[in-house]
């Protein structure tokens, strides 16, 4: 079966995708305990979202922020990508200029299969030091 795999080589989205409801069939990561104090929390906002337009602040600072009071962590569950499944796919169907970057994102996909990951929506591929 070919799957389209395009949309890992656009970035950023263009439009903000839609709030993302946890997934209670995968497991999650625990949450961490909150070691920031505000300013390093108004810094990690800030850190977070360098990468997003700045019309989407407004949306995003109390978004990221709730995650991090919450989790512990800023996750950005909201840009999980859902459109193409998180597994390892033919290496030559990957939209990567060359094969070493095509090689990455199936190693990236593989180690993000639900059936590998220990938290695959938090991008935890691994226990212990992989956390």
């Amino acid at each position: 079966m070919h799957v389209d795999l395009s949309s890992l080589a656009e970035g950023i989205p263009k439009h903000l995708p839609p709030l993302a409801i946890l997934d209670e069939t995968v497991d999650h990561a625990p949450t961490r305990r909150s070691i920031l104090d505000s300013a390093e929390e108004k810094l990690a906002i800030r850190n977070a979202l360098r990468y997003f337009p700045s019309e989407w602040h407004p949306t995003l600072a109390p978004e990221f922020l709730e995650e991090l009071r919450t989790f512990g962590r800023i996750y950005m569950h909201r840009f999980r990508p859902l459109d193409v499944p998180m597994r390892a796919h033919p290496i030559d169907l990957y939209p990567a200029r060359s094969s070493h970057a095509a090689a990455i994102m199936h190693m990236i996909q593989n180690n993000l299969d639900p059936a590998v990951a220990q938290f695959p929506h938090e991008l935890i591929t691994y226990g212990g030091n992989g956390a």
